[in-house]
């Protein structure tokens, strides 16, 4: 995967994640993002911060913090 912490990236929303406030959406090779702060945004494009990354037997996903 090439994102690292502190990487500055764009996603559209998706849908809510589980959490509260979190918005799910995905990067152009089809990896998961959950962007905290981002829960009301679906359908929009937000700009966040990377802060954490796994990798799973189902591929990538991204943890992120949305900028305000």
């Amino acid at each position: 995967m090439g994102y690292s912490r502190g990487d500055q990236i764009e996603v559209v929303i998706d849908r809510e994640g589980l959490g509260f406030d979190q918005g799910i959406g995905h990067l152009p090779d089809q990896t998961m993002v959950v962007i905290v702060g981002a829960g009301t945004r679906i359908g929009e494009a937000v700009q966040a911060t990377v802060v954490d990354f796994q990798l799973t037997p189902l591929g990538g996903s991204v943890l992120a913090n949305a900028k305000l």
